[in-house]
């Protein structure tokens, strides 16, 4: 196997893992800047330099937490990556930590060890990139399955049905419990509070809708569930550093993660 250019998702046996909703591996021969779209998900990551001969160097692991702002990340040429995204609610059987202590706050090499033991075992060099990929398999499907209490696996799905627009005291509502509950229970599980993790979802939502060329802005804040425009825009900006018209002449030229 080797890896493709630019920004993919693969198929490997890790996906078996209920923790794991998506595997992906970014790979460029130039350095780059690219932006990160925060999408209230944890990612433990494998960096690592590629020699001509296909050989992997240097790797280490990262854990990408859950953010709430965007962020901007630079990437070395011939550097690569190969990323576990792992499902809301359900992180805690690959990162033995606590999420809040970590949220939006990249952890790097010795820290991520202390989290994820196994990662230390698979970091010397390898001879190819199906190499590393083999020793990830077995150690994710080694992991004790995690699964999400029900309360948390509705609120997830109420949120994401209403792409992040119900309100929290609706939710709980929904769900017989009280706000005090869900909030304390949803962020020990996820990272983020219900509020942080449903405004999330409403900027993904713009973000996708800003890709549609005849939605006005307007549009858009309407769609989205926001009050008015400027509402909209000041949420965008808080979360993105940046104005929904930026952002919509950055899509045209860009790919945002």
């Amino acid at each position: 196997m080797t890896l493709e250019f630019g920004f993919n998702e693969i198929e490997i046996d890790a996906l078996e893992s209920p923790s794991v909703e998506a595997v992906w591996t970014y790979f460029n021969s130039f350095g780059s800047q690219h932006y990160i779209v925060p999408d209230g998900r944890a990612d433990l990551i494998f960096t690592f330099y590629i020699k001509a001969n296909g050989c992997l160097t240097n790797i280490r692991p990262i854990i990408s937490p859950a953010f709430t702002k965007a962020h901007s990340i630079n990437i070395a040429p011939y550097q690569g990556f190969i990323g576990l995204r792992l499902r809301a609610g359900l992180a805690g059987s690959i990162l033995q930590v606590p999420l809040p202590l970590i949220t939006g706050r990249i952890q790097y090499d010795s820290h991520v060890m202390g989290y994820v033991p196994w990662v230390e075992k698979i970091c010397d060099d390898k001879r190819s990139i199906k190499h590393l990929i083999t020793e990830i398999n077995r150690h994710v499907i080694a992991a004790v399955p995690q699964f999400n209490s029900s309360m948390i696996g509705e609120a997830l799905s109420l949120m994401a049905h209403g792409h992040g627009t119900m309100a929290i005291s609706d939710i709980a509502c929904e769900l017989a419990v009280s706000e005090r509950t869900i909030n304390r229970h949803f962020t020990q599980a996820i990272g983020l509070s219900p509020k942080q993790y449903s405004s999330i979802l409403r900027v993904k939502n713009v973000i996708i809708q800003l890709t549609t060329p005849h939605y006005t802005i307007s549009d858009i804040a309407l769609n989205c569930g926001f009050s008015d425009q400027s509402n909209m825009t000041r949420d965008i900006k808080n979360h993105m550093g940046k104005t929904p018209i930026h952002l919509r002449k950055i899509l045209t030229t860009e790919l945002l993660f």
